[in-house]
């Protein structure tokens, strides 16, 4: 899609997030393990979206030397605004800096369970200077409610302000943009687009609105940021769920000393297909990996997001998609409770994705990640791929299972799962 340009207005205070969140811009919070901008960003770049502004504002300094210019073969470029100009003030300086011929705005604080795509092939029929990306909800209280005309158009009619309780149309915040939507802003106001523009453009009847059922997520609230992680998970209303918890060098990708450049990332032989049968069996896939590295000075965090939008990638190709990525930054000397084999980093996930660790399996090349499952009294492999063949003397023994790769641990797993007494839980061979 190389002519469409991504925007991400990430300057905001978060203000009402900073009890929890408070030494970070807010789109930087941690989900799952990772910042949530990573997750917009993982979605962008399955949809083949090339080149991405993020607008950015408070903690911008801290923010872009975190992401960096580029992110899973994205360019990633940046446009800060000195003072707070409002989404559409920043938008208007975005494309001033950034010029695009069309923009896929999203803020930086929210997803929707929809198909960017088709949003885009929609959005390319119609004569719309800009258009709404809009899910159904069952309260609109607190969003405002968005009306569509009733002739299958697409064309906004309307908007009603928050308070209106009963279901209704929101705007997600996904916003298609020709640069002439934006042109009633002046350079350098604050102006928000929501109230300074949209409303014109639907009554001169430029403005669309695309419709989807799926959910959508807002983390602006304490309440909603707790809850993000299970949302991007889907974890389904049956209660909590088992999991594979996998160390990654040596175990899901090749052993490389201090990995921090994504060209050094290799998928292991049989790691794909392991992974994609143990997928199969209903268990969620999370990576736990101790990246001393970030703590010793070595390289940032930034590299090893990298690192991981590079697995992800790959992984996807195969039909894999990890849950979530959790990792110890720590040094040993930090003393810290989630460096491996301390139980910190399964403990996040169980709370974060309603796991419960008993009925869960932990695999690694180390005695660290057999330490660590028995720890939180999972189900222990040790692979003999990386370190593991020459970790067998100190900790094959006690492993409960000793295997050659992910592929020969998927196959023991759902032997395990069969066994007449594994309904729910997991019988130790």
């Amino acid at each position: 899609m190389k002519d469409v340009t991504a925007f991400i207005l990430a300057g905001g205070f978060g203000t009402r997030l900073r009890q929890v969140v408070s030494d970070r811009p807010k789109v930087m919070a941690e989900v799952l393990g990772r910042p949530f901008l990573y997750h917009i960003l993982d979605r962008l770049a399955r949809i083949g979206i090339a080149q991405v502004v993020v607008c950015t504002g408070y903690m911008a300094e801290q923010l872009e030397a975190a992401v960096g210019p580029e992110y899973r073969g994205m360019s990633i470029a940046y446009s800060r605004e000195d003072e707070p100009l409002g989404t559409g003030g920043a938008l208007r300086l975005a494309f001033e800096r950034h010029p695009a011929t069309l923009a896929l705005a999203l803020n930086g604080d929210s997803l929707v369970e929809a198909d960017l795509a088709a949003y885009l092939d929609w959005f390319a029929r119609q004569a719309f200077q800009a258009a709404l990306l809009l899910v159904p909800v069952d309260d609109s209280a607190r969003f405002g409610r968005v009306e569509l005309d009733q002739d299958g158009q697409g064309r906004v009619l309307a908007f009603r302000e928050k308070g209106l309780a009963g279901p209704g149309l929101i705007n997600a915040g996904v916003y298609l943009l020709r640069p002439e939507a934006l042109s009633g802003i002046k350079p350098g106001a604050n102006a928000s687009i929501e109230s300074a523009v949209f409303p014109q453009l639907a009554q001169a009847g430029t403005l669309g609105g695309f419709q989807v059922r799926g959910r959508f997520l807002d983390i602006g609230t304490p309440e909603s940021y707790i809850a993000a992680g299970r949302f991007l998970r889907a974890i389904s209303p049956e209660g909590e769920r088992g999991a594979v918890f996998l160390d990654r060098d040596g175990t899901v990708i090749a052993e490389r000393h201090y990995l921090h450049d994504p060209a050094g990332v290799e998928l292991l032989p049989g790691a794909a297909a392991g992974l994609r049968a143990m997928q199969s069996l209903g268990l969620r896939l999370v990576l736990v990996t101790n990246q001393s590295g970030v703590g010793r000075g070595y390289f940032g965090r930034d590299a090893v997001e990298r690192v991981h939008g590079r697995l992800l990638e790959l992984l996807e190709r195969e039909g894999v998609d990890l849950d979530a990525i959790y990792l110890c930054p720590h040094t040993p000397e930090e003393s810290c409770s989630c460096r491996k084999p301390l139980p910190g980093l399964i403990q996040r996930a169980a709370r974060d994705l309603g796991l419960d660790p008993a009925h869960s399996f932990v695999i690694g090349d180390k005695a660290c990640d057999v330490d660590l499952g028995l720890v939180v009294s999972a189900t222990t492999f040790l692979v003999t791929t990386g370190h593991g063949a020459g970790q067998l003397a100190e900790c094959g023994s006690r492993a409960h299972h000793v295997v050659g790769s992910l592929s020969e641990a998927a196959r023991r797993i759902a032997s395990i799962l069969a066994a007449p007494n594994a309904s729910g839980g997991v019988e130790i061979a």
